[in-house]
């Protein structure tokens, strides 16, 4: 071990080390509730949890929070309704706050009625909507 009075040479003249460069970190998309609408269309969060629905949205926004928006879009995780700015055939009522955006859908698992209703600006995913049902936008089948 060196004596205390003995320096080790300055940063700047130190020797660089081989790590390699990182490549360009990606923003992952991230999930808020902030607007989600409670008391008139769609469930609360609570009523979620009584059906069993909440662990399941959970684990899914677990594992599309690994991905860019894009990458999500791209993979089909996240369906954007580009054609219209808010489904006519909706059960749903759109809030007066939220206008001129693209409303996105998330199913819970992958072939679930259950969607997480929202829309995306930037890397961030707004929740607006709990849709048990599919009523947001419904479909005939």
């Amino acid at each position: 071990m060196p004596p205390k009075h003995e320096r080790k040479d300055p940063a700047y003249l130190r020797e660089q080390g081989n790590r390699e460069a990182q490549s360009k970190k990606v923003r992952k998309i991230t999930f808020s509730f902030i607007n989600l609408i409670i008391n008139t269309e769609g469930q609360t969060l609570e009523e979620w949890q009584e059906l069993g629905l909440l662990a399941e949205m959970n684990k899914r926004l677990q594992f599309v929070g690994q991905f860019s928006s894009q990458e999500a879009i791209q993979k089909q995780f996240l369906k954007p309704y580009t054609k219209v700015s808010f489904p006519p055939d909706s059960e749903f009522t759109q809030p007066k706050h939220i206008t001129g955006v693209n409303w996105t859908v998330m199913h819970i698992t992958g072939k679930s009625k259950q969607v997480v209703v929202g829309y995306l600006d930037d890397d961030v995913f707004h929740i607006v909507f709990l849709d048990k049902d599919h009523k947001f936008w419904p479909t005939s089948k």
